[in-house]
């Protein structure tokens, strides 16, 4: 019974720190956004280490309940992939 009360103990402790240390982000159709390059993504090497990590602004364009985002470039007005939400940031003006 000791076992089961300090095993519970420990699960919510545990979950507690992971929960303060996640910041769930969602954006909203119209939001300016950076994502992460290509090559950060697939986890290969880029082109050089003074290369830049993100790329954009693009403004979200749909979104989806999975956490999936259709995002549209605001300097070509060329449609992208849809991408995770946890490859974006906020783009701040």
């Amino acid at each position: 019974m000791e076992a089961e009360r300090m095993m519970a103990l420990y699960h919510k402790t545990i979950a507690q720190a992971y929960n303060m240390t996640v910041n769930a982000q969602a954006f909203k159709q119209g939001d300016l956004v950076l994502k992460v390059v290509e090559h950060v993504r697939r986890q290969v090497s880029g082109p050089s280490k003074f290369a830049p990590q993100w790329e954009g602004p693009f403004a979200v364009k749909e979104v989806h309940i999975s956490g999936y985002y259709r995002l549209i470039s605001v300097k070509e007005g060329m449609l992208t992939d849809p991408i995770n939400g946890k490859w974006l940031k906020p783009y701040y003006c």
